[in-house]
């Protein structure tokens, strides 16, 4: 993330961010899945036939989430940066 007035977001915070949401959309299935008794994993859909590739997609999803956790952070603070100047000049 760049912070020049402005925050911009790098392809990282883009490809984590894509990553998050399919994994919240997965969870959202997954659940609903429960209700109707029956199986909406997508990522075991899709890839169910390769074990370690749907082992990657769900480590690649939790590392997106704890990144992401680090660029809400980086949100945060460049927030702050900004609102602090205008609390000086009160």
């Amino acid at each position: 993330m760049q912070y020049d007035g402005r925050v911009r977001a790098s392809a990282l915070d883009w490809v984590s961010l894509a990553l998050v949401i399919v994994g919240a959309l997965n969870w959202g299935l997954v659940g609903l899945g429960e209700f109707v008794g029956s199986n909406f994993n997508l990522v075991n859909l899709v890839f169910g036939f390769s074990p370690t590739i749907e082992a990657l997609i769900y480590v690649l999803v939790g590392l997106a989430g704890l990144y992401e956790l680090y660029f809400g952070y980086q949100l945060y603070s460049a927030r702050r940066e900004m609102v602090a100047p205008s609390e000086k000049a009160a």
